[in-house]
């Protein structure tokens, strides 16, 4: 996962975002949120919200997505009932 610095300007942002608004990468020096309408948005370093470039959504899209496991999750298996004859 990348670590970066944000901006007074962008913290700021983050925090005054509505509950449903998620952040969900980096790119460079600008963190990304998604709306719930699914629109991907740019913090830019000024704290304001601009829409991301199709570039920018390519490569947020290409990165391996890694998640943290949660106690009591389950990797993902076949199911049992496809391995019965």
């Amino acid at each position: 996962m990348e670590t970066m610095r944000l901006t007074d300007q962008q913290s700021l942002r983050i925090a005054d975002l509505p509950e449903n608004y998620r952040v969900v990468g980096v790119d460079g020096s600008a963190p990304f949120v998604r709306k719930p309408t699914g629109q991907l948005l740019r913090i830019e370093q000024n704290g304001r919200l601009t829409a991301a470039t199709v570039a920018a959504r390519r490569r947020l899209a290409d990165r391996p997505v890694k998640r943290a496991r949660r106690r009591g999750s389950v990797m993902a298996t076949t199911p049992y009932t496809s391995t019965m004859d």
